[in-house]
């Protein structure tokens, strides 16, 4: 169990996955807001309405931090914004007053994927993101794919490579949760073949977290489940 706090920050930060913009929050966006909290959920670099590409987890957090207003601030990332999520919190721990990791993995990649990421970090350069679209279509429901898809999109070739050349270079990210000092939430598609539940539950182990795993639901699970996941959020940051 997380340690009980009484601080529940006002402002909540939503990271986005790969290859998706900030439009996959809308359905909690509009919870929490009609909860009375503000939300902030920027395109990352590349994706949605955002120009550039990253260049690295290290750098995009360290330019998103710069940006955010004074005060604690509720942290929450989904697969990609996941592993952006724990490098801002290596960076500015006191900045976050709670976590929610969703769909993620404190693992580093191993080799075998870090290539498989760089090939199709070319092969996006050199025809576009066009066969994501396929890779999509095979992996989510009907429903969340036709969520998914204007989204990716609206991805930039380069916000896509880059985005892949920056998850495949990050490092583990035990030392960090097992160094958190404030309440955390794993959530986790029962379904999720990307990230399932036990790496779920190494991260809430690691942070001492409390880990909740979506019936339904695989690597998006909070547009393949969107009830259940706004539900969760809502009771852990309300």
């Amino acid at each position: 169990m997380t340690t009980p706090d009484s601080s529940r920050p006002r402002t909540v930060l939503m990271l986005h996955a790969y290859p998706l913009n900030a439009r996959m929050w809308d359905d909690q966006k509009a919870a929490l807001e009609a909860a009375g909290l503000t939300v902030l959920a920027p395109d990352l670099p590349g994706f949605g309405a955002a120009p550039g590409a990253m260049t690295s987890l290290e750098e995009t957090a360290a330019d998103l931090l710069a940006t955010l207003p004074a005060g604690p601030l509720a942290l929450v990332g989904l697969s990609m914004g996941g592993y952006l999520a724990m490098e801002l919190l290596a960076q500015a721990p006191d900045r976050f007053a709670r976590v929610v990791l969703a769909d993620t993995t404190l693992r580093a990649d191993p080799p075998e994927k870090v290539q498989d990421r760089h090939a199709q970090a070319d092969r996006v350069l050199e025809e576009g993101p066009g066969f994501l679209m396929d890779a999509a279509r095979d992996e989510h429901p009907a429903a969340t794919f036709r969520r998914v898809q204007p989204m990716i999109e609206a991805a930039t070739p380069e916000g896509v490579a880059g985005a892949l050349r920056a998850m495949a270079a990050r490092g583990e990210s035990r030392s960090v949760l097992a160094g958190l000092h404030v309440p955390l939430l794993v959530l986790v598609g029962a379904d999720d073949p990307v990230t399932p539940p036990d790496r779920a539950q190494e991260i809430a182990d690691a942070g001492r977290g409390d880990l909740v795993v979506i019936p339904g639901a695989r690597h998006l699970s909070n547009l393949d489940q969107p009830a259940a996941f706004t539900q969760a959020l809502l009771d852990f940051l309300t």
